[in-house]
């Protein structure tokens, strides 16, 4: 499980830590505020998992570098199309080479493991213990080492010999960089899960179809997909009639594939003609369930979902997110979702007095962003409680949010003898 991250200079965070992270994560926190840059941080740090090799000035070292996720999309695309984005860095020869304005050369790019391919990548990871750690604290290697990476190598792997889950995360992508200062870095601490089994949700999954190659796979991996796809999709929207769930490729794209609804008494629909809610959902509980089946205790996997709360009202959001809780309950799968909606964190708190999610494993860490710096407060359920008794907020440092509406969410066991 990650349990903690320390991110410079990341898209609009300049420095700040995290480190109180459980299974469940909900980031809440004022517009700005960092939610979105912590998901992508993670993410992009799950992802760097193939193995590589990083030449410096004619000393290869040890890396990892960014790989396809459990949908089969490029980590570095996904992240700059969200922010409309094109990578910039080209392939080019695998050696590391600075400006002299002291930025990473745009042209960088490293040596894959895998045959010697180039791939355009502008980011790459290195681990504790490994070869580039040990050999590069041991040479002094200060040509390698730019800003960023010499700060966190002398704080943070000053002894290699010291057994800690530590991935130094290296990133030039200039447009994802604080005011494009051209390089970013973070630390994460503890196992971090493989690309194969690190599911990001947000708003562009539901208007995508799935990739073929996904369905390809799951279908002859995952037992009986379909039919529990059906089953969990049918309880969040109380569908009491039989039907069945089918995959289709594309007539527009055959890399692609498409959903479809087919109740026993109507003709099949695709699951894009349906609501954005329904489809939302159904887009959401797909690669899940499958990501449910995959993760093993030597290979966890995570699950990154920005802003469950679009599409849903408050009676399918509530189910969806018992479902949810319902997949990952004993499974090794760390959960990180970023959230404007009191009613998502409520929900949750819910489902630990349920005993759906255990008392430990939830977490609510608001954010707060000022001038590139980044501060977290976390809470536990029982503290989120008590905040909403006192009418407080959360999301807000003040705790006061100027709303007509007051969520009160406290679990009332003695009603009945209190009467």
């Amino acid at each position: 499980m990650i349990e903690s991250i320390h991110i410079k200079n990341f898209r609009g965070i300049q420095d700040g830590k995290i480190d109180r992270f459980s299974k469940i994560n909900l980031l809440v926190g004022p517009n700005n505020s960092g939610k979105s840059a912590v998901l992508e941080a993670i993410y992009l740090s799950n992802t760097a998992s193939r193995k590589s090799v990083v030449s410096s000035f004619g000393i290869n070292y040890d890396a990892t570098a960014p790989e396809q996720d459990l949908l089969g999309y490029d980590p570095m695309e996904i992240v700059c199309e969200r922010h409309m984005k094109k990578i910039e860095t080209a392939q080019s020869s695998a050696t590391i080479s600075r400006q002299s304005a002291g930025k990473l050369s745009k042209g960088f790019s490293i040596q894959l493991g895998l045959g010697g391919i180039m791939s355009k990548v502008a980011l790459f990871s290195i681990e504790t213990g490994s070869g580039f750690a040990r050999e590069a604290n041991a040479k002094k290697d200060e040509r390698f080492f730019f800003s960023l990476g010499k700060s966190f190598f002398e704080a943070d792997f000053a002894d290699p010999g010291i057994i800690v889950d530590k991935r130094l995360v290296y990133c030039w992508e200039n447009g994802l960089t604080y005011y494009q200062a051209g390089e970013a870095a973070w630390i994460v601490e503890g196992q971090i899960p493989c690309a194969q089994n690190t599911l990001f949700f947000d708003v562009q999954n539901t208007l995508r179809h799935l990739p073929f190659e996904f369905f390809r796979k799951m279908i002859v991996t995952v037992p009986g997909w379909t039919q529990k796809i059906g089953r969990r999709f049918g309880q969040v929207f109380d569908l009491s009639k039989q039907f069945n769930v089918n995959f289709f490729q594309s007539q527009d794209a055959l890399h692609l594939t498409q959903g479809y609804i087919s109740p026993e008494d109507k003709i099949a629909l695709a699951i894009d003609d349906y609501g954005d809610g329904s489809r939302s959902a159904f887009k959401l509980l797909t690669p899940l369930i499958a990501l449910a089946e995959l993760a093993t205790k030597e290979v966890p996997g995570v699950f990154i979902w920005e802003e469950p709360e679009l599409f849903q009202n408050p009676q399918s959001l509530g189910k969806l997110l018992a479902e949810v809780a319902a997949l990952i309950k004993d499974k090794p799968i760390q959960v990180f979702i970023a959230t404007h909606s009191i009613e998502v964190v409520a929900q949750f708190v819910r489902l630990v007095n349920e005993k759906a999610i255990a008392d430990d494993e939830l977490s609510a860490i608001r954010l707060n962003l000022q001038d590139g710096q980044l501060a977290s407060s976390a809470f536990n359920h029982e503290e989120i409680q008590r905040w909403t008794a006192m009418n407080l907020d959360i999301r807000v440092p003040q705790g006061e949010v100027d709303s007509p509406l007051r969520f009160q969410f406290k679990e009332n066991r003695n009603d009945e003898a209190e009467d």
